[in-house]
């Protein structure tokens, strides 16, 4: 049994979840308390093992997987194996059990590990015969997120909103550790010291360092012309349940001009009639943002623009970005297609780039989530 739970939790740390070697004494010792029985097992490795909770999807597919039957009869055939040769161990060149790479390798994919990864389960390795719903769930969803929104049928443009809810629930919850890390913050030693001065040198007063920028105010402008929709519908399904976790947050929509948008049932609803099916003209839309909007700007806010900046070679008008930019604290525009993509044709990204304080391509899913996550920290 013993070597059972090693080989289970070397599969769990393969997959991205850290456990230490505490932990895994730990995990050996709740196992030895609940016994066999498969869903007690299940908490109480889990209780040992798991710290953050983005990472319990992970754990969930990897116990389901290390514990099905087919595992548990691969496995009384190596232990049958083994014994009968001339040592159970692995030689000086085999690679421990449950390892398929060197400890190298693992660690430097754990490290370029997008922040999706932490968001969704890791995807399954499949065996043959392995049919389980879970696992079908999980790589289905997994490639509907890297799927770039440009090329989404319309099934998989249905199952989007159901996804970003999903994850909307998850990036609420990293959000929200953030913020409660801000609120309490880190101990300034200078300033600590300089206050125990008056009590003789002992620091009865702790001084801490606030984390910046902690919680912002956000306007967002974004595309909802035929090109971009979809990601735009993605992002107000991500950012709708996190409203009360931001300072301020107003969103306009525009096509060839702004209108203001509410969220209502996680989707945004404009406040006048907005022709969908214009031309795209961001420089008029910047223009119309200017003279009507402009007092939502504060030197507190970030601007945040969702669009693929393609203009129909109409004036960008970046100058009027210029100006809204010295308003705000940045500026940060989204762009839902591939970089390759970026300049070519009408695309006008390149004559905004100089007044933006971020480009960041978000073509798919994964990517537009990523975006966010470091537009909030």
């Amino acid at each position: 049994m013993r070597r059972i739970l090693t080989e289970f939790l070397q599969e769990v740390r393969a997959a991205g979840v850290p456990i230490s070697l505490a932990e895994s004494i730990d995990a050996l010792r709740a196992a030895a308390a609940v016994g066999v029985e498969r869903e007690p097992l299940r908490e109480a490795l889990a209780s040992a093992v798991v710290k953050d909770e983005v990472d319990r999807p992970i754990y969930d597919e990897v116990f389901e997987r290390f514990f099905s039957a087919g595992r548990a009869e691969a496995r009384a055939k190596k232990r049958a194996a083994a014994g009968g040769g001339m040592s159970g161990g692995a030689g000086k060149g085999e690679q421990s059990a449950g390892h398929g790479e060197p400890r190298e390798e693992r660690t430097e994919r754990r490290a370029a590990r997008p922040v999706i990864a932490s968001a969704l389960p890791a995807e399954p390795t499949r065996r043959p015969g392995d049919r389980s719903p879970e696992v079908e769930r999980c790589q289905r969803r997994r490639r509907l997120l890297a799927r770039p929104f440009r090329e989404l049928e319309p099934l998989e443009a249905e199952e989007l909103p159901a996804l970003a809810a999903e994850l909307a629930r998850r990036f609420r919850g990293r959000l929200r550790r953030r913020l409660r890390r801000a609120r309490r913050g880190r101990l300034d030693f200078r300033r600590t010291l300089r206050r125990s001065i008056a009590h003789g040198g002992a620091p009865f007063d702790l001084e801490l360092r606030r984390r910046r920028p902690g919680t912002i105010d956000l306007v967002a402008l974004c595309d909802v012309s035929g090109s971009v929709r979809h990601a735009t519908d993605f992002f107000a399904a991500l950012v709708s349940p996190c409203r009360d976790l931001l300072r301020s947050l107003r969103v306009f929509l525009f096509v060839d001009r702004a209108v203001e948008a509410t969220f209502e049932g996680g989707r945004l609803v404009p406040h006048a009639p907005l022709d969908v099916y214009a031309f795209s003209d961001f420089g008029q839309t910047l223009v119309d943002f200017e003279r009507g909007f402009a007092a939502a700007l504060g030197r507190s806010t970030v601007l945040l623009v969702l669009g693929d900046a393609r203009n129909n070679r109409r004036p960008a008008r970046a100058d009027v970005l210029g100006r809204l930019g010295s308003r705000v604290r940045a500026v940060w525009w989204l762009v839902p297609e591939c970089r390759a993509r970026w300049g070519g044709g009408d695309s006008a990204i390149e004559a905004y780039r100089p007044f933006c304080d971020a480009i960041l391509e978000c073509a798919d899913g994964a990517a537009l989530l990523a975006a966010l996550d470091r537009l909030t920290r």
